[in-house]
């Protein structure tokens, strides 16, 4: 009855798609990123500090940005700002290698991870209050699920994407995996911005039934 109930929601499912994908490209890149960088000259300490700004930055991001939101409700604006941001990240992140310098990777990166973590509590909340009364563990659970099931097939993509060790410029680089990964982030993109303009608009539903729950107290 759930999966029957999320599948007929569009905004679920126009919800699902860019989750699952930037989810997916989020892992297969930070599995990857030594790959990524050592062609291009960069060490394997640069690599891991690259990774480790991934990871950190995001992680301070949503423990920044956590609660405003949850005080604030705006989680459809955040998430139609944080997609495109996510989606020209991995477009620039293309070049960044090239550079042979640290700061185009860290800085881009940074950036990358401090988006995608505040993402995913906003949007995991918000797919709660759109699916009521689906239980949000319902939710929740596909958007992982198929994040990490596309996280799995974009490595695989990625890596036979990759250069031969004898081939390219650098050798062995992971340039066409990039690109790969710019090109669908950005074509997902729309679904994000369609977000509450069908299926007769977004509500949050659930917050809708604690405030009448609440007023109907305060009333007796």
């Amino acid at each position: 009855m759930s999966l029957g109930l999320l599948s007929r929601n569009p905004n679920f499912v126009l919800l699902l798609l860019p989750f699952a994908v930037y989810v997916g490209f989020f892992n297969s890149l930070s599995s990857l990123l030594t790959q990524v960088l050592t062609p291009y000259n960069f060490s394997e300490t640069e690599s891991g500090i690259a990774g480790a700004l991934l990871i950190l930055v995001g992680l301070v991001a949503a423990a920044v940005t956590s609660p405003l939101i949850d005080r604030s409700k705006k989680y459809l604006l955040l998430i139609k700002c944080l997609v495109p941001i996510i989606a020209i990240c991995d477009l620039a992140f293309i070049w960044a290698p090239g550079t042979r310098s640290v700061a185009a990777p860290y800085v881009i990166l940074s950036v990358l991870g401090a988006a995608s973590f505040s993402l995913v509590p906003v949007a995991l909340e918000w797919g709660a209050e759109i699916t009521w009364p689906v239980g949000p563990e319902a939710a929740s659970t596909i958007c992982w699920t198929g994040g990490q099931l596309l996280g799995g097939i974009f490595i695989v993509i990625s890596d036979a994407l990759k250069e031969e060790d004898e081939e390219g410029e650098p050798k062995g680089n992971m340039g066409k995996a990039l690109i790969f990964q710019a090109v669908v982030a950005c074509a997902f993109v729309p679904c994000a911005l369609l977000l509450g303009r069908v299926g007769g608009g977004a509500r949050n539903k659930r917050l809708e039934v604690d405030k009448a729950a609440i007023d109907a107290n305060t009333g007796r």
